[in-house]
């Protein structure tokens, strides 16, 4: 099953590449907590600089880790 972020990978890395900062909205099981870093790890975000995901609710951000 491939998760819906996925389909979205090179517009994302576009993105993140020509802004400091981005909002990423999606819908519950989208892959956006579990697919975002690694996407930005495989275009080669994690060798100068560090990703920060953050997410609203505590409980959701802590079964996550």
């Amino acid at each position: 099953m491939e998760l819906p972020i996925l389909k979205f990978e090179e517009e994302i890395v576009e993105t993140v590449r020509k802004n400091s900062v981005v909002v990423l909205i999606g819908e519950t099981g989208s892959g956006k907590s579990t697919q975002l870093s690694q996407i930005l790890h495989r275009h080669g975000y994690t060798k100068s600089r560090a990703i920060g995901i953050t997410q609203p609710r505590r409980v959701a951000a802590v079964s996550v880790s």
